[in-house]
């Protein structure tokens, strides 16, 4: 009873000074507890999640089925789908997506290109019963993967029932983590790391101009790579290559002599095919190897053809002179 009197006593003697004192107290503490949570949600949305354990890669009898649930792949089927390529880029200045672009606009292929949204409105996706679009590409798949959830469900439940696959890129910075799993996939990724000698997978069903001969010898571009890894047997590797230094990866075999840079995901995990680059379009093998993502995940929908034809320019000094014929020995 003393300790409320006492209060009681405390509040009859508070001013309206002192009151608003105590008000404003209390806001700056609450904005000050917002802004740290915001900090930290904002922190986890720019990296893969790292919490997750790492598989355990030396234990060989446990297979890739084994460690994750598959889902049957269903066929693709782009007759329901405008031959129209949605392509979320971070600005409409960053380097990778003007890349991006331009290699669409050269290979004759319609795109529609959005800032990549966050948490905000996703584009329309369908027209009645029809897809808009037949291909969605990221330039940064973080964007994809930390999408909010109503959106990543929009997305995902749209690209499985008109059978659309995604192409995203993964480029490393100072801030990334060297070694992290990317949020809500079977699938590690180990970060910064210098590479040479690109190899190309002579079983990857992407594979159509890209032809798998022999290895890219010397340093690719750059110290910024990021190789893929997963035990899911969802997971192909398209590129491959070896680390500049002979050091390990961390969480990674031993012996494992080339990683891979390029890794192509069939769609057993969750019934969406997927392509992701380790790096951007510096490396003129990526820009083969997109090419022909783009014609594979489209069912050649949007694909480029093998015929090739060399223009011969005959100058004037090789015509033959009034009145004569020009024989085959004459141009030899």
């Amino acid at each position: 009873m003393s300790f409320l009197s006492k209060l009681r006593r405390l509040f009859r003697q508070l001013t309206l000074q002192g009151v608003l004192l105590l008000l404003f107290a209390f806001c700056m503490v609450t904005v000050f507890i917002s802004a740290y949570y915001l900090y930290i949600g904002t922190k986890q949305e720019t990296e893969p999640s790292s919490d997750a354990q790492q598989p355990d890669c030396d234990d060989s009898r446990v297979t890739p089925s084994r460690l994750f649930p598959t889902k049957p792949m269903k066929p693709v089927d782009v007759s329901r789908t405008d031959p129209v390529v949605l392509v979320f880029v971070e600005s409409m200045y960053t380097q990778l997506g003007q890349e991006i672009v331009a290699i669409l606009e050269t290979s004759r292929f319609k795109y529609h290109t959005e800032i990549a949204p966050g948490k905000g409105d996703m584009p329309t996706l369908t027209d009645e019963d029809r897809g808009r679009f037949v291909l969605v590409i990221y330039e940064n798949i973080l964007k994809y993967v930390n999408l909010d959830a109503w959106n990543r469900e929009l997305l995902d439940k749209y690209c499985i029932e008109y059978s659309v696959g995604i192409i995203g890129f993964f480029k490393a910075n100072e801030n990334s983590l060297l070694s992290a799993q990317l949020k809500g996939f079977p699938l590690y990724l180990h970060s910064n790391l210098g590479l040479k000698d690109c190899s190309i997978n002579p079983k990857s069903p992407l594979l159509y101009i890209t032809k798998a001969k022999e290895v890219e010898k010397g340093f690719l571009p750059g110290d910024d790579w990021t190789v893929f890894q997963s035990n899911h047997s969802t997971y192909e590797p398209v590129l491959l290559a070896k680390t500049k230094s002979a050091e390990n990866i961390l969480h990674m075999e031993v012996d494992a002599a080339l990683h891979t840079t390029v890794v192509q995901d069939l769609g057993l995990h969750d019934g969406i095919q997927r392509v992701l680059f380790g790096n951007n379009m510096n490396f003129w093998l990526h820009k083969l190897v997109f090419v022909d993502a783009v014609s594979f995940l489209t069912g050649k929908k949007l694909s480029l053809p093998l015929d090739r034809y060399i223009l011969v320019d005959i100058d004037d000094i090789f015509v033959g002179k009034e009145g004569t014929r020009m024989k085959t020995e004459d141009v030899k």
